[in-house]
C-alpha cells in the first residue's frame, strides 16, 4: 500500500486530504502542522509521497521543506496552496514539484494528481542510472533513501506490487522498491522465482504447499490462478 504524509496546518483540510487517500486505498502515515513536525515524521517513517501545503506553522514554510525533501529524502512531493501569486508560483517551480494542487479542490484532482507524481518519479528514477537497484552475485541491491542494502535471492520469500511500487518480503523485512512487479521479475531472472498471480512472485525455494486456490509461503497464503496452478504443478512433477 502506497504510503503519504500530509503537511498542513488547517485541520478541516488534512482531515478531508486524509479522507479521500484513505478512502481510496492509500495509508496515510500522518499530519504535520510544521517543517520540524513534518521532518520528525520523514525521520521515523517512510513515505512514498508528500502532499505539502505552502503556508504552514513556523518559520520555514513548505517551499524551505520541499528543498530539504528533495536535497535529503529523495521522495515526489505535490504542492497544496490557496496562493496563485505569480510571486509564490516562481518559488515553488524552483523547486521542481511533482503537482500543485489550488484549494478548493475535489477528490479526483488529488487522486489524479498523486498518481502522476508517483508514475512520473518512478521513471525518472528508473531512467537514472545512479539510482537504480542492481544486481550482483544473486543479490538484489535495494535503494533506501542514501543506501543500497543488499538482499540474497534466497532471502526473499515473495514480492507484491501495488502500481508503480513492489513490496519485497524477507522473514523479518521488507524493502519497498520503485518498480512494477514485471521489472522486478525481469531483473531477478531467475527459474527459482514464480508469478502465481498478477500481483505476487513467490520464491519456490520456500514453497510449503499449493492447491487450486493458494500457494502458502511460510505460512503466508497468497492467491494463485488456476492456469498459474496447472503450470507450477507442471513444473514441480519434473523435478
Amino acid at each position: 500500500m502506497i504510503s503519504v504524509l500530509i503537511v498542513e496546518d488547517e485541520l478541516i483540510i488534512a482531515n478531508d486530504l486524509q479522507d479521500i487517500l484513505e478512502s481510496n486505498d492509500y495509508h496515510v502515515i500522518g499530519i504535520a502542522k510544521s517543517y520540524d513536525l513534518a521532518i520528525k515524521k520523514l525521520s521515523t517513517e517512510q513515505p512514498d509521497i508528500v502532499l505539502l501545503d505552502i503556508q504552514i506553522d513556523g518559520t520555514k514554510d513548505g517551499i524551505d521543506l520541499a528543498n530539504t525533501i528533495k536535497n535529503e529524502y529523495e521522495l515526489p512531493f505535490i504542492f497544496i496552496s490557496s496562493h496563485t501569486d505569480r510571486a509564490t508560483l516562481d518559488r515553488a517551480k524552483e523547486c521542481k514539484p511533482y503537482g500543485f494542487l489550488v484549494k478548493p479542490f475535489e477528490d479526483d484532482d488529488v487522486l489524479v494528481a498523486v498518481e502522476m507524481a508517483l508514475s512520473n518519479f518512478s521513471k525518472e528514477q528508473n531512467n537514472n542510472e545512479d539510482n537504480q537497484d542492481f544486481t550482483i552475485n544473486e543479490s538484489l541491491f535495494i535503494r533506501q533513501k542514501n543506501t543500497a542494502v543488499k538482499v540474497a535471492y534466497d532471502d526473499i520469500l515473495y514480492a507484491s506490487s501495488d502500481a508503480n511500487y513492489c513490496t519485497l518480503y524477507t522473514e523479518d523485512k521488507k524493502f519497498v522498491m520503485r518498480s512494477t512487479l514485471k521489472e522486478l521479475e525481469n531483473r531477478l531472472d531467475d527459474k527459482r522465482f514464480f508469478r502465481c498471480h498478477k500481483s505476487h512472485l513467490v520464491n519456490l525455494n520456500h514453497l510449503s504447499s499449493v492447491n487450486s486456490e493458494c500457494i502458502t509461503i511460510k505460512n503466508v497464503e497468497l492467491p494463485i490462478g488456476r492456469d498459474q496452478q496447472a503450470l507450477l504443478m507442471s513444473q514441480i512433477n519434473k523435478i
